[in-house]
């Protein structure tokens, strides 16, 4: 590829491990990702592809947090909102909630140390396990739409699903692993409103899910 567009940007705390993690995940969430090998000089090189763009992207993280973002002038009229929406990927990788000392956020890694001490053995563990995943989850979402509005009827919103959906569609900010939160959200209201306890599979889950959100969300 001789590429015609070409972007660089410099993005502080890219190459950080966990901030890159949460990058690939996010970028694979609205994208094909072909990675390729990368030289000594890169922590990430690969190809973006998505239906109805003609040509694929190209994506550079360099060891320095500079990136680059090329492709060739078959995909120009595509090629400016890709730009915003990668930088909404890059800003969001790099702002990870359980850095921060913020009241939702200190709750929800209290809540999280204990719900890490309960086994899955009883039904009853499990249910607890599940709904304390879920007020987790609502916490940690709820934290990051307060960066975006201080409306205590969107705050406070009892669906998180809603809260997802406002971050996604109306503030245009990626959220990671959305579905597993939605999921996390039913089987809740399965034992909410239902009485119905988890098997074993579906605790486990909702467990090793919510402390990997916490640690990147």
């Amino acid at each position: 590829m001789n590429p015609v567009l070409r972007e660089q940007i410099n993005v502080p705390r890219i190459c950080d491990a966990a901030c890159l993690r949460k990058f690939k995940t996010l970028l694979s969430q609205c994208f094909t990702v072909e990675e390729d090998s990368i030289p000594s000089h890169m922590t990430f090189k690969a190809r973006l592809r998505r239906t109805g763009l003609p040509r694929e992207v190209h994506i550079e993280i360099f060891t320095n947090e500079n990136t680059e973002i090329k492709g060739s002038s078959e995909i120009e009229p595509f090629f400016q909102s890709i730009l915003l929406e990668l930088k909404q990927i890059f800003q969001e990788a790099t702002n990870i909630l359980s850095t921060q000392s913020v009241v939702r956020v200190n709750r929800a890694r209290r809540i999280m140390a204990y719900m890490r001490t309960i086994s899955v053995g009883s039904e009853v563990e499990r249910m607890v396990i599940v709904t304390l995943c879920d007020v987790i989850l609502d916490l940690l979402v709820t934290e990051k739409l307060s960066l975006f509005t201080h409306k205590r009827q969107d705050l406070e919103d009892e669906s998180v699903g809603v809260k997802v959906g406002k971050l996604e569609k109306q503030y245009r900010i990626p959220v990671y692993k959305p579905k597993a939160i939605r999921d996390i959200r039913e089987l809740r209201n399965r034992v909410a409103h239902g009485g119905i306890s988890p098997i074993t599979e579906e605790a486990t889950f909702a467990r090793d899910t919510t402390i990997e959100i916490f640690e990147l969300f």
